[in-house]
């Protein structure tokens, strides 16, 4: 078994960020970023290659604050797909 300790955890979670209507920006998890022993750099293992778009890097601790501050947003009945 793995040990899980905190240095072989991701320093950082991509995603592929592609731009939507109205100016908001779509995420979708592509893989992780591990930092080099050394502190010097990262290497990112991608479980997807996105064509098109952006890859964004964030720290896991970012988007467990973001979704926790944000309120869930509501669709309006045109924007539900059936």
């Amino acid at each position: 078994m793995t040990d899980r300790s905190e240095k072989n955890r991701p320093s950082f979670n991509a995603f592929h960020a592609k731009d939507g209507r109205d100016d908001k920006s779509y995420f979708t998890r592509v893989g992780v970023a591990f930092a080099h022993k050394d502190g010097e750099g990262h290497t990112i293992e991608l479980d997807a290659m996105p064509v098109d778009g952006r890859i964004v890097l964030r720290t896991p601790k970012e988007r467990l604050e973001e979704a926790r501050t944000q309120k869930p947003r509501r669709r309006e009945r045109d924007e539900r797909t059936r």
